[in-house]
């Protein structure tokens, strides 16, 4: 299954456990002067990379827990996505901070990760 299906069947089912969530896109884009632009070809000069979102390594789907107010940061992988350094020190610090952070590879990874009521 591929990982934006993933993150959708998640999204559904926080929400109906109680949290309010969204998906954050990351994104790069190359800016700088424009030499020349054709046929979707655009040569630029001072070129540089430009990212947006979140933070780098912030998780995919980030929200509240409604029940507890906790903060939620859940990095959503493949059964054979791996994890980048970056995600790890992020979701540790959200956990650090008394918030709700994991890597979900499926529907239940991701519900595992909610305070239980005896939690």
């Amino acid at each position: 299954m591929k990982e934006s299906n993933i993150q959708s069947e998640i999204l559904l089912a926080l929400s109906q456990a109680d949290c309010l969530v969204f998906r954050v896109d990351t994104a790069g884009a190359w800016v700088g002067r424009v030499l020349h632009q054709e046929k979707g070809l655009v040569t630029l000069a001072n070129a540089r990379m430009i990212q947006a979102g979140l933070v780098r390594g912030g998780s995919d789907l980030i929200g509240i827990h409604k029940p507890t107010g906790r903060f939620i940061a859940i990095e959503v992988k493949t059964a054979t996505g791996r994890v980048s350094k970056e995600q790890e020190n992020f979701i540790r610090a959200i956990n650090k901070s008394n918030g709700i952070a994991g890597i979900a590879r499926s529907v239940q990874d991701a519900l595992d990760l909610l305070p239980t009521s005896e939690s």
